[in-house]
């Protein structure tokens, strides 16, 4: 899971042979990178407190794991302490991150279909959780990363924010499956594996480019980004720079690095699109807000500050997301400011109203948002002629031809020829949600033969069961959950 990014031996202390020691040392001085630390804790408790120990070495972390509770897989660059004696640990900060290995997420109850998780990775396209754990109040899941995203200032720390952005796309995408906690920090601790609490494990590692591909189109269905922008409009665009959750957040001098979607740089380009939003003059901008970070008790460098101002009015993006905005008032204003105005901002692009043709990707959606309206878990397909279908769809039947022939979300099987025949269709993410929802009921949903040969062979091949199989975890489970 950590990618050898720890050192193999203790570096004092070692019960290893000294010759291979001494070989292993000699081997890392020629190494230009060094290796990090995880952070680990003895108990639940413990972690609560802020106590817990530094690891630097994998002889040691074979030797303590069996007497840990948590730890973190994503490796820091070092550590230290707030207090030695007792153990308070220090340097578990987003800042000081050395390299993301996983991608993890919780699910905080025992409350879950887990075929109903592992199908809804299939439906989204995502692949196979790595590593499945038992916690004492439900469970976690891991997709370990074949090539791990390696954290830098210079680039404005751009792969943590890529990576931060997979693991939101990825958790909001399964709570549609999952209950899973969209809340939690994604490169925090987690649970130390045992051979207690493994219940799965999967050893080819999820493709770490695949996974930015996916989330990069997942953000372009779901209309959003980290900062969005907001459609043209020939209105006077409104003096952000002049609301009350501003003027309140550009007040606030003790904002510090190292939190999670509010930190001090984040504050400062929050407040920097703001202003470009508002087309405020970039030598203004700059004045106010370099006047604020110089207030700040821990201020940004002037290399830094002046990329996040540049960032913010190069034109890619125009302005702020609510949820960072309401996330740097609560921590850091004294509540009694909230953001009022959009919901989101979104990258301008023709309406569709105005545009001759729809792209396919619109006709699919309107094909899937249709049959979610108009089938149910006991009934999950629509029939008929294709004539009749692409009426319903609105749409002429050359393109939903088309469309069924692009789609990878849809499922379709026809029966005769000509204008006898009859087609069956539905999408893959409702077809699964009606399984996992008639499991709960004990009871099997009706599937044609040829979808359920299309589905199952699938499944099988990545999961290890069918789509018809009965409302149980596999045998390899049944000891452990």
């Amino acid at each position: 899971m950590t990618h050898e990014s720890l050192d193999q031996f203790k570096r004092k202390g070692s019960n290893a042979p000294i010759k291979r020691v001494e070989s292993y040392q000699q081997e890392l001085k020629k190494t230009p990178y060094k290796n990090g630390v995880v952070f680990v804790s003895p108990s639940k408790e413990a972690l609560t407190e802020g106590k817990g120990y530094i690891i630097s070495s994998y002889e040691t972390l074979r030797e303590k794991y069996r007497h840990l509770s948590h730890w973190t897989p994503n490796t820091f660059r070092g550590g230290t302490y707030y207090d030695f004696k007792r153990r308070i640990i220090k340097g578990h900060s987003r800042d000081n991150l050395k390299q993301i290995n996983v991608i993890a997420f919780d699910i905080d109850t025992k409350d879950v279909d887990l075929y109903g998780l592992y199908l809804g990775c299939e439906a989204l396209q995502l692949p196979k959780p790595n590593l499945l754990l038992e916690t004492p109040r439900g469970y976690q899941c891991f997709f370990v990363l074949s090539t791990p995203f390696y954290i830098s200032s210079q680039q404005d720390y751009k792969s943590l924010r890529i990576a931060e952005r997979i693991s939101d796309n990825v958790r909001k995408a399964l709570s549609e499956f999952a209950p899973v906690d969209q809340n939690c920090v994604p490169f925090g601790f987690y649970r130390m594996p045992t051979e207690e609490n493994i219940l799965d494990f999967h050893a080819s590692p999820a493709d770490t480019q695949s996974l930015i591909q996916w989330s990069q189109q997942y953000e372009k269905q779901e209309r959003r980004a980290l900062f969005s922008v907001v459609p043209e409009s020939s209105d006077t665009p409104q003096l952000l720079y002049r609301s009350e959750w501003y003027q309140a957040l550009i007040q606030a001098s003790g904002i510090k690095r190292g939190f999670h979607g509010a930190s001090r740089n984040n504050a400062i380009m929050t407040l920097a699109l703001a202003n470009y939003a508002s087309e405020r003059p970039y030598e203004e901008a700059y004045d106010e807000l370099d006047q604020f970070n110089s207030f700040l008790e821990s201020p940004l460098s002037r290399t830094e500050f002046e990329r996040t101002l540049k960032s913010a009015y190069s034109g890619k993006y125009k302005g702020v997301k609510r949820s960072y905005v309401e996330g740097l008032l609560e921590l850091w204003t004294d509540g009694r400011t909230s953001f009022h105005g959009r919901e989101g901002w979104y990258k301008f692009k023709k309406e569709r109203k105005d545009r001759e043709r729809s792209h396919y990707t619109e006709w699919e959606e309107d094909i899937i948002n249709h049959l979610k309206n108009a089938t149910s878990p006991e009934t999950p397909f629509m029939k008929g002629s294709l004539v009749n279908l692409a009426q319903q769809f609105n749409m002429p039947v050359s393109s939903l031809k088309e469309v069924l022939k692009r789609s990878k979300q849809l499922i379709k099987h026809s029966v005769g020829r000509g204008r006898a025949s009859v087609t069956t269709l539905t999408s893959k993410s409702i077809l699964l949600q009606s399984i996992i929802t008639l499991r709960k009921k004990g009871t099997q949903p009706w599937i044609p033969e040829e979808i359920k040969r299309q589905v199952a062979v699938s499944s099988e091949t990545q999961f290890g069961f069918a789509v018809d199989a009965p409302m149980s975890l596999p045998a390899e489970w049944a000891n452990s959950s």
